[in-house]
């Protein structure tokens, strides 16, 4: 079924309880369980997004259907050192998408990069980047994102 009736909205304060249940559901949907991990996650993110949320700096979009929340996706833009080809000084980063189980496959998702998209347009921002899932790879390619050559190094 489309996602005809969906509404996409700038998350508020008080959504911060639901960005950290769809956080903690991704975690759990990429097969990780740690209970008490999780848990410590949650905590910790929620002064991090009270904080951010209000200065602007952590910015988040929800979709809703008649009855609730049904996704979710958000954008951190951060202070970064100037590129010759990005003189803003700030780097954009999506994550925390995220959508129910049972509303997967109807084009929630896209609607909700959209709106960040359109964001990171009037920001003027020069690129943003993001981890993709295994599930989400096609998705981000069809919206025109292509794979870096970002390295990582786990430190613990």
């Amino acid at each position: 079924m489309p996602a005809r009736n969906m509404t996409i909205r700038p998350a508020s304060l008080d959504d911060i309880p639901e960005i950290l249940r769809q956080r903690r559901a991704m975690y759990e949907d990429m097969e990780y369980h740690d209970s008490a991990a999780l848990t410590a996650m949650a905590d910790l993110s929620a002064d991090y997004l009270a904080k951010h949320m209000a200065e602007g700096s952590f910015r988040a979009w929800l979709a809703s259907d008649a009855n609730r929340i049904v996704a979710g996706a958000a954008l951190i833009v951060t202070p970064w050192l100037a590129h010759p080809y990005d003189l803003e000084c700030r780097r954009a980063t999506i994550l925390n998408v995220y959508t129910y189980p049972e509303y997967r496959r109807r084009g929630i998702a896209r609607q909700l990069l959209l709106a960040i998209l359109d964001d990171c347009h009037r920001e003027n921002l020069a690129g943003v980047t993001l981890h993709a899932s295994r599930d989400g790879r096609h998705l981000y390619e069809s919206l025109g994102f292509e794979p870096s050559n970002e390295m990582r190094l786990k430190l613990r």
